[in-house]
Parts: structure tokens; sequence; C-alpha cells
């Protein structure tokens, strides 16, 4: 009797200790792995797969692209802190010229543009570009809504250099951080020829802010449509 409960003794001692990864359903867990006192909540719907609207890159100099992806989120409660995405380009004979990974957010609810910048290329030209999220943990986040909205533009396009100037308003009355500002310039069949983003760190309670976008060359296309992405990096 005293060898068999030495033996248990042994063998509980060196089981590994219950976790939120462990594949059980232990430790006051709603579900396996979620739920409970430990673990995170479980999700409360069967999150819908993320829409690829569309891929595309474009030339800001020779040898160098801006990279960018339009994504959308129909779910209504579930997003991700951490969403990896991997740009691939590749050449006339479907040869790889290079790979831009990255990390972005995804809230719920939501469109947003998924840019990249400066993806140099050296001598080889891109005629083909492939995009894929990478394996991400979905969890639930509140659907945003800011207070924020772009009330007046300054637009430059018809020069060498466009260059576009959005103010945005805050009309709350508190202070909002870390807000991403993208725009994607369309001609009139709605096909983007231009794309850019913008960091704004801070935009006062009651203020404005302004997100300035260059692009180093002519439009390719005629400029006729102009569409923002406002989102803030959740906490």
């Amino acid at each position: 009797m005293i060898i068999f409960l030495l033996a248990g003794l042994f063998i509980y001692r060196f089981l590994p200790a219950p976790s939120c990864t462990d594949g059980k359903l232990n430790q006051k867990e709603e579900q396996t792995d979620c739920g409970g006192p430990n673990c995170i909540p479980c999700l409360s719907e069967k999150p819908d797969d993320v829409i690829i609207l569309w891929s595309r890159y474009f030339e800001v100099r020779p040898g160098v692209y801006d990279v960018a992806a339009l994504i959308e989120n129909v779910n209504l409660t579930l997003g991700t802190r951490s969403l990896p995405f991997v740009f691939e380009l590749y050449d006339e004979y479907g040869s790889r010229i290079t790979v831009r990974r990255g990390s972005t957010y995804m809230l719920p609810n939501k469109q947003f543009l998924l840019f990249s910048a400066n993806v140099e290329t050296g001598i080889r030209r891109p005629v083909r570009i492939y995009f894929k999220l990478d394996a991400f943990e979905w969890e639930p986040l509140e659907e945003q809504i800011l207070p924020l909205i772009v009330s007046r533009t300054e637009r430059s396009f018809d020069t060498d250099r466009p260059r576009l100037i959005a103010t945005l308003t805050n009309s709350a009355l508190y202070d909002i951080t870390q807000v991403d500002v993208a725009v994607i310039i369309s001609d009139s069949s709605n096909n983007a020829i231009a794309v850019g983003e913008a960091r704004l760190d801070e935009v006062l309670d009651s203020s404005f802010a302004e997100a300035a976008f260059t692009w180093p060359h002519p439009f390719s296309g005629t400029p006729d449509n102009v569409q923002f992405f406002v989102r803030q990096r959740p906490n």
C-alpha cells in the first residue's frame, strides 16, 4: 500500500500543471482552454472568415513599392490585437522577388487598409502580388465608434508631387491617442491608383489634428474618389 501511495505521489508531482493551452477542460474553465477565473473569455460567436477585398502594389520610385490590402472583418464582437500578414511580389517569370512580413490589429465590424511602405525590389519589376494572413487568435473586442470625423481636406493632385491634408476633428471631451489614418485614391472606375497611411499620436479633446499624405510622382490615373479609414489601436 505504501509503495502505491509513493508511486501516486511521484506521478502527481511530475504531472504538468493545468493551463489555458493544455487542450483539457479543467481549472473551472467554461469551455476547453477558455473562460473561468484564469483563462481568456470564450468566444460568443463562431467567427466568420476575414474578407480580403484586394491586394495591390504601387510604385514609389524605380525599385521601391508600397503594398496594400483592403480587409474586412464582418464579425460584430471579435477581432485581434495581433494580426500577422505577408506580402510577396513576383516577376514576369513567376519567381518571387521579395517578401514583406508585418503585424497589425483588426477591429470588429470594420473595413481597414493594411499598408506597408517602401518594399525594395532592386532591378526586378513585379507583375503580381500575393497576400495572406498568417494564423492568429480571435479575441472579444468592442466595436469601435470613434468621435472623429474627417472634417476638411486640402487636395493638390494635379502636380508632380501630389499632396493631401486631412483635418480630423475630435468631438469628444477627452483626448484620443494612437490614431491610424489610411487613405485610398481611386479613379472613376473605383480602381485604386494611390494609397497612404499616417499616424496621429494624439487628437486633443474638442480639437483637431492634420494627417498629411504625399506621393513622389504624378498619379497613374485621374483621381476621382478619396476614401479614408480611421481607427485606434485597442488597449
